[in-house]
């Protein structure tokens, strides 16, 4: 695996770490796209972050994605991916997935097991708000522990129309 200079990693492997769902891999081997989704690796860099707003930026635009929409997904991306790269351990990856047309599902995910803790910054501060952004953008978020590390996740309503109920029920697929 090597570190190129958008901050990307390029990998053969077929599945991101962390997530049991497997795909093919085309195009760049740093990157895998689909006609409804994204999947990126990333190096522990801070330049990654970059990476990964161009990408989500990138994949919203293709999607047809309103562009008010697209920049809030693109913030909440852009918290996440820097959370994991300055906190945590790698790999760091990155999923978006559009579903059903209707609503993106973003993941980022990291080999650290610590979950992520909302704390309140004073005002002066120059950090410690991301995770109090991405509650307030996303229609739904949360964190789970796995083996390997831990996975955080956004769902964002995209249009109106086939929105699927709300799930009451652990957010394992996301």
């Amino acid at each position: 695996m090597t570190a190129n200079p958008a901050g990307a990693v390029a990998t053969m492997s077929p599945s991101l770490p962390n997530d049991p769902q497997q795909h093919r891999r085309t195009g760049s081997p740093d990157i895998h796209t689909s006609p409804q989704e994204l999947a990126l690796r990333l190096a522990t860099d801070p330049a990654a972050v970059g990476r990964a707003r161009r990408a989500a930026t990138g994949a919203l635009r293709g999607w047809g994605v309103p562009d008010t929409t697209a920049d809030d997904i693109v913030l909440m991306v852009d918290e996440l991916v820097t959370n994991a790269i300055e906190h945590a351990t790698g790999p760091v990856w990155l999923r978006l997935r559009l579903r059903r047309g209707c609503c993106v599902i973003c993941k980022v995910g990291d080999g650290c097991q610590e979950a992520p803790q909302l704390r309140h910054s004073d005002p002066d501060a120059e950090n410690g708000r991301g995770l109090f952004l991405v509650s307030a953008l996303a229609d739904a978020f949360g964190a789970r522990i796995t083996t390997t590390g831990k996975v955080i996740w956004f769902r964002r309503r995209v249009r109106d129309g086939r929105i699927p109920a709300p799930r009451t029920t652990s957010p394992a697929d996301y």
